[in-house]
């Protein structure tokens, strides 16, 4: 029989994360009995209908029951009698409740994803992380620099484990044209993508203080971005401010991301920081040049003046420089995004990501065998 596992979140925005945790139970189906538990709103629900299309059991417990849905969920991780409880933390406080209910309800492995570097600095919160931890049996980082942060912090080496994230390429056909048509912009423009949500992390405050000293130099440059979040309207303040208007497109949420990445000339991701984004992985693997910022993750992804380019963070400079140079040196960022496909498929895939998640699983479930024997008599009260 089939081990079974179950993913669950509690982020009300899974996100990029979501995407993750999807890619991962479509490579695991052929091998693992697998479904879903999260804590159900607004914004979760196109994620569980991605599940459910997969033909995977889900469960969305109610946001606004905190007392509750810890209790529900221990009793349904004991009713289907789960082998592996895999649960992924956006950041460091999320998820807590969740690993707690899954070691009440005696599941035997409790595998942990945090999706990026350790970020905690209120001393409560690093003090129940610290807790947490002696209920999981694995803390797998989607980078070797996040795993770094983790070690850095206190947590023991041999619980941590890295398996860094990796995507399906989504290949899109769409002509260029029209997605420029589409966009309302001319033939002759340069696209300079970004694909994010408007939070602090995503540094696009940096990015629109380097736009004007961009269109002094590249006037055909057109930036577009592609998101929704808490810090949109002061982005848009800010663009009127810098009479920015007619030079940058705020697209808010798309269902055809892949299309406007294929007809991009650039992509362009200020960080503050990450773990390692999907969204870079999938831009090279379409062949679009990618500037992204020196921090942990990214780094990892691409290789500096091979694969792309990397600038100081929080710099708005930088960004220009690194930005103007690509848009001047058509032939140079050529060659980048050949060798960004290459590096992509040979080191950031989806199949390979589940092998080495399933050698954690089977790995910890081998240790926990013979403990298990030696626990036939005790019963969990469910």
């Amino acid at each position: 029989m089939k081990p079974r596992v179950c993913m669950f979140t509690d982020s009300r925005e899974p996100s990029g994360m979501g995407e993750h945790m999807l890619t991962l139970a479509s490579e695991l189906l052929d091998q693992y009995q697998l479904s879903l538990a999260c804590v159900g709103a607004p914004a979760t629900v196109p994620f569980v209908k991605r599940w459910e299309a997969l033909g995977l059991e889900t469960c969305a417990f109610d946001c606004n029951q905190a007392g509750l849905w810890r209790e529900q969920l221990r009793h349904r991780l004991c009713a289907q009698e789960i082998d592996i409880f895999h649960c992924h933390a956006g950041i460091g406080w999320e998820g807590h409740e969740g690993v707690y209910a899954a070691r009440e309800a005696g599941v035997p492995v409790i595998i942990r994803t945090e999706h990026l570097p350790y970020l905690i600095t209120d001393y409560q919160q690093r003090k129940d992380h610290a807790q947490l931890m002696y209920s999981v049996d694995r803390l797998i980082c989607v980078s070797a620099g996040a795993r770094d942060t983790f070690i850095q912090a206190g947590i023991a080496s041999d619980k941590l484990e890295v398996v860094r994230n990796g995507i399906v390429p989504r290949p899109a056909a769409t002509d260029r044209r029209v997605i420029m048509e589409k966009l309302g912009l001319r033939p002759d423009t340069c696209i300079v993508l970004t694909v994010g949500r408007f939070t602090e992390q995503k540094g696009h405050c940096y990015l629109i203080e380097a736009i004007p000293a961009v269109l002094e130099h590249a006037p055909n440059a057109h930036f577009v971005w592609v998101g929704v979040g808490p810090l949109e309207q002061e982005l848009r303040d800010r663009a009127r401010e810098l009479n920015l208007e007619a030079d940058l497109s705020f697209l808010g949420h798309r269902d055809d991301v892949p299309a406007i990445m294929a007809a991009s000339d650039l992509f362009v991701l200020p960080s503050i920081f990450e773990g390692l984004p999907l969204v870079v992985l999938e831009a090279m693997a379409a062949g679009v040049l990618v500037i992204g910022t020196r921090v942990c993750g990214m780094s990892e992804a691409i290789d500096d003046g091979v694969t792309g380019r990397l600038v100081e963070g929080a710099n708005p400079a930088a960004l220009a420089e690194g930005i103007l140079e690509a848009l001047r040196q058509p032939d140079l960022t050529a060659r980048w995004r050949e060798a960004a496909r290459v590096r992509v498929r040979d080191y950031f895939t989806a199949p390979r990501m589940a092998r080495e998640t399933a050698a954690i699983y089977e790995e910890v479930l081998a240790e926990k065998r013979p403990q298990a024997m030696n626990d036939q008599l005790v019963t969990t009260d469910c």
